[in-house]
């Protein structure tokens, strides 16, 4: 992590966005502004982008508005949301906006500075789903179950807590660049060199819905065309399944519509 990373603080409650930028500023994080909605955003905050953005409790579509607005003032900026209670839809929408991490309130202090540390150092996204804290000691169930933060899919992961001797138990779930799992399976189908009618008839839906999910996935990864979208999920490894499949089409193909 730098040693200072730019944060603005966006929370309609000025109590609770004080509290935020106090928390911010004692871990080497420089809140370089703090208001109460995307619309008081003004001129001396877009004079340089932040890295970090850290959003109030919102419902989900109109986190999802929000973090939109700020994708487009500043495109490589990590938008972070904090939520109280969230529905199965709200997780969906919340997964398909730009948001690249949500953090409940009821988690530690540590557990959200630690979550914004992963999502700093890597493209991913993080959704932090529930947190249990049990008072010490309390088993750790081996060397695994340690102090840092794992992001793994449905993985209990422990932090401590110096200051109340707690631990909190926290189910993560890590989302590769923040690809949904239909797109990384239509993303798979492109570098097999599937045609879009192809990956449509293998996945039950239209060309159509194939047209929009690969959108999406062409902004997530942040690349130009189908061909560039191929090329980076063989670096990243989804080709790996291609690799053993002699049916399969070679990368050239991939082109087709």
């Amino acid at each position: 992590m730098e040693q200072f990373i730019a944060t603005i603080v966006i929370e309609r409650r000025l109590l609770v966005r004080e509290a935020l930028v106090s928390l911010m500023a004692s871990h080497s994080y420089q809140v370089v502004g703090g208001v109460a909605s995307t619309a008081d955003i003004d001129n001396s905050l877009l004079a340089s982008a932040p890295r970090l953005v850290i959003l109030g409790p919102l419902p989900a579509d109109e986190a999802a508005a929000a973090a939109d607005s700020i994708r487009k003032l500043w495109p490589e900026t990590k938008i972070i949301l904090l939520f109280d209670h969230a529905s199965s839809a709200n997780f969906q929408t919340l997964l398909a906006s730009e948001i690249d991490g949500c953090v409940p309130l009821f988690a530690s202090p540590d557990t959200l500075v630690g979550t914004l540390k992963q999502i700093m150092a890597a493209d991913i996204k993080v959704l932090v789903l529930k947190t249990e804290t049990c008072s010490m000691p309390c088993p750790t169930g081996g060397q695994a179950e340690g102090d840092e933060l794992s992001l793994a899919p449905n993985n209990l992961a422990r932090s401590d807590d110096a200051k109340n001797r707690a631990i909190d138990r926290t189910i993560s779930h890590r989302i590769p660049h923040g690809l949904s799992e239909r797109e990384q399976e239509i993303l798979k189908g492109v570098v097999r060199g599937h045609s879009n009618k192809m990956i449509a008839r293998t996945c039950g839906v239209t060309d159509a819905t194939i047209k929009v999910h690969m959108k999406s996935i062409l902004r997530k990864i942040r690349v130009a065309n189908r061909t560039q979208a191929a090329i980076w999920a063989l670096e990243q490894g989804y080709g790996a399944d291609a690799n053993r499949s002699p049916a399969l089409r070679p990368l050239p193909a991939v082109a087709a519509a």
